[in-house]
């Protein structure tokens, strides 16, 4: 994934990175208030030796006494220090747990010790530091007495007291939520990024042509969603638009040999493929062009319900030599379309649409009308599209934005070629409105102005 990838994965999952910087800011706000505040102390101790006169002995008491300083922050929180130190106060605890809340450090190049406390008292605080400067004073000078009769030649002199201070300085509360809101921030961008690399669905055409197939184009979503709806002549909407752009790109996929006969199918069922058979076929006819809609899915045929026209007899009549082809083909009001409906479901479809009498029906319908377009099952449940695919001008694969998977899709074409069938593209259809991909797709060409003549269409099946 590139920045831009990424960058479509935070607009996409914008819900749920908010989700989760709400979350992480909730939790810094419940630290804060489940956190004990704490209080701090601290005090300054000035460690030096007996003054005796001799200059020389004093810059070598200076000397000695840096060195040593060092090993004393060492010595504050030793039990030596803080066994007395919890006696005095009469604490519940250990020198080890003590030795937790206390801080000792010195300065290179002085002989001054800070020592800090934190308590979640003030007051404790303040005489946990006080105590422990007067007994490091005892313990240096055991340490540092050379004999029981001698004078330890170290003296330390407390420079600054602890003092109670009522400010605490823990949890601190803009912290926290900075904290619970970055935390926020990289769990949401982390979990956006993860489902979308996660999910393998089809989102764009660039998939559909990494896939081998070219890309037709892309059909929105409508405002009854899932719902399937009619395209109606003259009309300016965004499906309309798109279905007429793939109109034309698909004659002009072969200026040579445009295809006349199409198979329109998917790779699994409630993909779209039927509402996009009728409506592809809807604007072709409304654009003048002689179309024939055949109703070849003999499973689940959906087209005459759509158009609702008689299905009583249809496909298998004819192919069955009950009917005459121009018995049962039926006009669909005045857009110049022709339906032929599936009529009777058979046993065996697959053996039905392979027959040569379905060879024979082909080539009598792609004499009566410059476009064929034959609604067809899924390819991936059953073998019936490959077997038409195989008989026709080519097969369109249609695609279902955020449903097909990009397995499925190739799973699919590989069935087509497999037959040595032709793949005239692939059609992305249902795209929601607030999907990145529809304002690439729709935006963009509201003002372009084809250069392709309007007849051109009408050139090219003459040809």
């Amino acid at each position: 994934m590139d920045l831009l990838d990424y960058l479509r994965a935070l607009r996409k999952h914008w819900i749920l990175v908010i989700l989760s910087v709400l979350l992480g800011t909730g939790a810094g706000v419940g630290a804060y208030a489940a956190s004990p505040s704490v209080y701090r102390a601290d005090t300054l101790l000035f460690v030096s030796m007996y003054d005796t006169g001799n200059a020389t002995a004093l810059m070598q008491g200076s000397m000695f006494t840096q060195q040593r300083v060092q090993s004393y922050t060492g010595v504050l929180t030793s039990p030596k220090v803080l066994d007395p130190v919890i006696k005095e106060l009469g604490l519940d605890t250990t020198a080890r747990s003590l030795a937790g809340h206390v801080n000792s450090s010195a300065p290179l190049g002085t002989v001054l010790i800070e020592v800090t406390v934190d308590e979640t008292s003030p007051e404790l605080a303040a005489d946990v530091a006080n105590s422990i400067s007067k007994h490091f004073g005892t313990a240096v000078s055991e340490l540092e007495q050379a004999t029981p009769d001698t004078m330890s030649p170290v003296r330390i002199n407390v420079l600054r007291p602890a003092v109670v201070r009522p400010e605490p300085i823990a949890p601190d509360l803009v912290r926290m939520l900075a904290l619970g809101f970055l935390a926020g921030a990289v769990l949401g961008t982390g979990l956006a990024v993860l489902r979308e690399v996660l999910d393998t669905t089809v989102k764009s055409l660039s998939t559909i042509t990494d896939a081998g197939a070219p890309a037709l184009g892309s059909v929105p979503a409508g405002e009854g969603g899932d719902r399937p709806e009619l395209v109606v002549e003259g009309s300016r909407s965004p499906q309309s638009e798109a279905l007429r752009q793939i109109r034309t790109n698909l004659q002009f996929a072969d200026v040579d040999h445009p295809p006349r006969v199409v198979v329109i199918t998917s790779a699994l069922p409630a993909e779209g493929k039927s509402t996009t058979a009728v409506n592809l076929a809807l604007t072709a006819a409304t654009a003048g062009v002689r179309t024939i809609l055949v109703e070849g899915d003999l499973r689940l045929p959906k087209v005459s319900h759509y158009l609702a026209v008689e299905d009583s007899a249809g496909l298998t009549t004819v192919l069955a030599g009950r009917a005459d082809l121009d018995d049962v083909l039926q006009p669909y009001g005045d857009t110049g379309l022709s339906v032929l409906a599936a009529g009777p479901i058979p046993l065996n479809p697959a053996a039905l649409l392979g027959s040569r009498q379905m060879g024979d029906l082909l080539d009598r319908l792609r004499e009566r009308a410059d476009l064929v377009i034959i609604d067809s099952p899924p390819l991936l449940p059953v073998a019936d599209a490959a077997v038409l695919a195989r008989q026709t001008d080519g097969a369109i694969v249609v695609v279902k934005h955020a449903k097909t998977t990009r397995e499925h899709l190739s799973r699919g074409l590989e069935r087509l070629r497999a037959v040595d069938a032709r793949v005239l593209g692939g059609v992305l259809t249902m795209i929601p409105a607030k999907a990145p991909e529809y304002s690439y797709a729709y935006e963009y060409g509201y003002g372009y102005q084809p250069t392709v003549p309007d007849d051109a269409e009408h050139v090219m099946l003459e040809r």
